[in-house]
């Protein structure tokens, strides 16, 4: 208020709460609030008044107030009340049948037994399904509370993460792994998002505007499906069979996703090695990297708002270059088709091929011409596939070294400050 951040009052509260959770996570340690901290914090909130400006000025004078630390023990114990409430069963007193299994046992029972059942892993997409849209369920299967299925596991040679596992964490984990993935995995959805939604619930709802797919495709990454009669591994790309539909038979669940860990990561090059690039992306993260000898991904996202909003494409490239011929390639897409999808056809122009500009071009009109997206209040269809286009030959240019144009460098000078 004394920033004069708040007009209307209806985003109000849920500014309020995430400058409450910065203040907790920073001021009250003795740490100082950056605007890029105050950025990521309140990149879930949106605001149509006064504009991020007088917010920010009001996050940045928190460093100002007297530390006032919350117990944490009480909240925590608070907490973990609320988790158990309920249990296993379904609750008389609602009118929709609610189960919340703790292990992986149960849940596949309970999935047996209740094969009409809702799944839910987070909620935050199905949710809108009932307040956007009023739909109704008969009955809820939440798989969040299944125990085996909230762990993250490296396994020689691949990264198993649980469907249940928080985005936040899942991305964490494989940024560990792929450090240029850092922007893209800050730009999935808002904070409140990511920590509530999971990369399982992501996968299984199919959406083909869902940004970890098309990462996961490139990646080459694999998803378990378990019912009672057993489990199943199959590519992602072949776990879809048209719009938000899948192959998961009506007693199964996702239940893993296996990403191949890389053999060689992306690295600084020696003194006889390719030159190397500092690459801000709007998808990935500034990382130096060597055009040739390793691994070469990156994941671009082309959306409306930087923060907190749906692509309208998003794609994702994985090569390996050798004595300057593509050894593989790697390519996943969304938004350009019913569902998310590899880019067989431009995988297959680039194998075996000289990296070089004519090669890309030649890979430009193939990737354009192997989709035919659609028009909607997102993108036009010409747009996306211009677009497309646009993004396989930028992965070219930074392959070779060329810095990308950082937007963070054209700050105003009272932004600066």
């Amino acid at each position: 208020v004394q920033c004069h951040g708040s007009q209307c009052g209806f985003c109000t509260p849920g500014f309020v709460m995430s400058l409450f959770g910065l203040y907790q996570n920073h001021t009250v340690r003795g740490e100082p609030i950056s605007r890029q901290a105050a950025q990521d914090a309140l990149s879930g909130n949106l605001c149509r008044c006064t504009g991020y400006k007088p917010i920010l000025e009001a996050a940045a004078s928190m460093d100002d107030f007297p530390a006032v630390r919350v117990d944490e023990a009480q909240l925590v114990s608070q907490l973990r009340q609320l988790a158990s409430f309920g249990g296993p069963d379904m609750t008389a007193q609602s009118p929709i049948a609610y189960m919340a299994p703790r292990t992986l046992a149960g849940l596949l029972q309970a999935r047996a037994d209740h094969p009409q059942a809702q799944l839910v892993a987070g909620c935050t997409d199905v949710g809108l399904w009932v307040t956007k849209m009023l739909m109704e369920f008969g009955s809820v299967l939440d798989l969040t509370r299944v125990q085996e299925l909230r762990q993250i596991e490296t396994e020689p040679g691949r990264l198993r993460i649980g469907a249940a596992v928080p985005l936040t964490d899942a991305y964490a984990a494989l940024v560990g792994h792929w450090p240029q993935l850092r922007v893209f995995a800050n730009r999935f959805a808002g904070l409140p998002v990511r920590n509530a939604g999971t990369m399982g619930g992501n996968v299984a709802n199919g959406s083909p505007i869902g940004d970890s797919m098309p990462l996961l495709i490139a990646r080459g990454a694999s998803v378990v499906v378990q019912g009672v009669r057993g489990a199943r591994e199959l590519p992602i790309e072949a776990l879809y069979t048209g719009y938000r539909k899948n192959v998961m038979a009506t007693d199964e669940v996702l239940a893993w996703i296996q990403v191949p860990l890389p053999a060689q990561k992306e690295s600084r090059a020696a003194p006889d090695q390719p030159k190397q690039a500092h690459v801000p992306s709007g998808g990935s993260a500034a990382h130096p990297v060597a055009s040739v000898g390793a691994e070469f991904m990156r994941v671009y996202k082309i959306s409306k708002r930087f923060d907190d909003d749906i692509s309208a494409i998003c794609l994702a490239l994985s090569m390996r270059i050798d004595n300057g011929r593509v050894v593989s390639a790697s390519i996943g897409v969304g938004g350009v088709a019913a569902t998310p999808v590899r880019a067989r056809n431009t995988e297959a122009a680039l194998q075996g091929q000289p990296w070089t500009l004519a090669t890309v071009q030649l890979a430009i009109s193939t990737l354009r011409a192997e989709f035919q997206p659609i028009s909607d209040m997102r993108a036009s269809a010409a747009y996306r596939s211009e677009v497309l286009g646009n993004l396989l030959q930028r992965f070219w240019f930074e392959s070779q070294g060329l810095q990308a144009i950082n937007l963070d460098s054209f700050a105003l000078p009272e932004e600066i400050a």
